[in-house]
């Protein structure tokens, strides 16, 4: 019925239109006067709202872009704003821009712009301008990330390669937030890599070691050579009460060299960054060094995994390994104080970011797996405190701490078949104490490990460090240690196959950078 209805006016218009003469042409002329302009007006209308629509889709996107670029002065944001808003912006023919601008307000950008929209109504109606206004806040926060990553054995091949490819990416990605910032410095970065020990210094020489005032070149103050700690707790190494680990060293052929590792800190400190204090020697680090063990006595007797020297002495197997003298004048003939001690160093929050890839590409697998470690000084690498001090205050606006650990194992303490009962690494030997435990099996060790990083990744949530954990292809033992240990479940990523590690440090990359469109 409609549809004739409108057929009928069709047709009866046509023939008022047709009929100059008479009633229809008068009605057919008036209605023409009245509704032809309410119609034109209904399409300027149509056009305004759409033009309106088109300009602050345009604006938007210029403001962003201009946002994440690197300019930094207000000519050269608006210079970036104003051509992408023209690449941007689809006119309606007829429609014209009145004016547009980018400014540079401290952390923000605020941009508008004006438009005349084509109308083809204008002599029966006003037409006012369409107006768009957008915000979008840079990056501002500074940002210091940790990279802990496990250079473990089992990391050996194609997932050590993976890894180098992964983290290198991940370090362009937050290197390109960064230049997107107006802030100095946006980005900084350290890595740590870890297997059973971590490495702070790289092949320090004690030929100018001062066994007096126990101070070189390279050697840090934070570290306690005579192993004060373990001297109260009386486990140390050596027989001989307060016996200088660099002096000994000194004392040996061939200008030996401190590797550059260290032991984990007694209890509490491991766990902690706490800056060392002279009231307690357990807040101070003890330099790695890997005593000679005994030599096999009987042709029925095991050889120690690191005997390297004559023994020089009669004696039980305690007597032998603790004997001092034995390093004078002597070389190592296999093995040696820094066995165990071939991973990369560690590289502290640097904005350097080739050196930092360079550093990621010399990464080597090698031991076993000492998690808590390699955390605990990602953690110093972003602490306020010594031993490195370089992370700005906790709590300072516009700063955030992250960490990102990433491991392809469960914690595995060295256990050995003898005396020691273990083989010596970052954390001693088993009965020095480092786990809070003298004695037990490898999964009683294996267990207080695991204890000690859930208490140490509490602790770095509490100081409000994001942390981020990566599992690579661990088929054994249970994912809910590092997702608890993340900041929050959607930081963990297991990644059960290492082809997949690309992606898992993509999305991370993608988490960090925060820049945002604000209104």
């Amino acid at each position: 019925m409609r549809t004739s209805i409108l057929k009928g006016l069709t047709a009866r218009l046509k023939t008022g239109a047709r009929d100059e003469s008479g009633a229809a042409a008068i009605i057919f002329a008036v209605a023409l006067v009245l509704l032809a302009p309410l119609t034109l007006g209904v399409f300027d209308l149509y056009i305004g709202a759409n033009q309106k629509q088109k300009l602050q889709d345009a604006l938007d996107a210029a403001a962003l872009f201009a946002a994440r670029s690197s300019a930094q002065t207000q000519k050269e944001i608006n210079e970036v704003g104003q051509r992408a808003l023209m690449a941007n912006l689809s006119a309606f023919p007829g429609s014209a821009l009145v004016t547009s601008s980018f400014v540079l307000d401290g952390p923000k950008v605020v941009a508008s712009a004006e438009m005349t929209p084509m109308a083809v109504a204008t002599g029966f109606f006003q037409h006012g301008n369409v107006k768009a206004g957008a915000e979008v806040l840079r990056a501002m926060d500074r940002l210091e990330v940790a990279l802990v990553l496990d250079n473990t054995g089992s990391m050996s091949g194609t997932k050590l390669s993976t890894l180098k490819t992964a983290a290198k990416d991940l370090v362009d990605k937050l290197d390109a937030a960064g230049k997107r910032s107006t802030a100095k410095d946006p980005i900084q970065i350290s890595l740590v890599p870890f297997s059973s020990t971590v490495r702070v210094a790289e092949d320090v020489s004690v030929k100018n070691y001062n066994t007096t005032t126990r101070t070189g070149p390279g050697i840090p103050n934070w570290l306690d050579s005579r192993a004060l700690g373990h001297n109260a707790a009386n486990v140390d190494i050596f027989n001989t009460a307060n016996t200088d680990r660099f002096a000994v060293l000194k004392s040996m052929k061939d200008n030996q060299v401190w590797g550059g590792c260290v032991e984990s800190r007694r209890q509490p400190f491991d766990v902690q960054d706490t800056a060392p204090y002279t009231a307690n020697k357990d807040s101070y680090f003890v330099p790695y060094f890997a005593p000679d063990e005994p030599d096999r006595l009987y042709w029925w007797q095991s050889s120690n995994p690191n005997d390297y020297l004559d023994d020089k002495s009669n004696g039980d197997n305690w007597e032998r390994q603790g004997n001092v003298a034995k390093y004078n004048n002597e070389k190592p003939s296999g093995g040696g104080p820094n066995k165990g001690c071939d991973l990369e160093p560690i590289m502290p929050l640097t904005t350097d970011m080739s050196a930092l890839k360079g550093a990621i590409d010399s990464m080597k697998a090698v031991g076993n797996t000492n998690i808590p470690m390699g955390l605990v000084w990602g953690w110093h690498t972003l602490s306020p405190n010594a031993p490195l001090a370089d992370g700005v205050a906790y709590g300072t606006k516009n700063h955030r701490k992250i960490i990102i650990l990433m491991t392809d194992g469960d914690n595995v303490f060295s256990s050995a078949s003898n005396h020691n009962a273990s083989a010596y690494s970052g954390l001693g030997y088993l009965w020095q104490g480092l786990l809070g435990i003298t004695s037990g099996s490898g999964n009683t060790a294996n267990q207080k490990m695991n204890e000690r990083l859930a208490l140490l990744c509490k602790n770095i949530k509490d100081k409000e460090i994001v942390l981020y954990t990566v599992r690579v292809e661990v088929k054994t033992g249970s994912s809910d240690l590092l997702r608890n240990c993340a900041t929050d479940p959607d930081k963990f990523f297991d990644v059960q196959n290492v082809s997949q590690l690309g992606a898992a440090f993509d999305a991370i990359a993608g988490s960090i950078d925060n820049l945002r469109l604000t209104k």
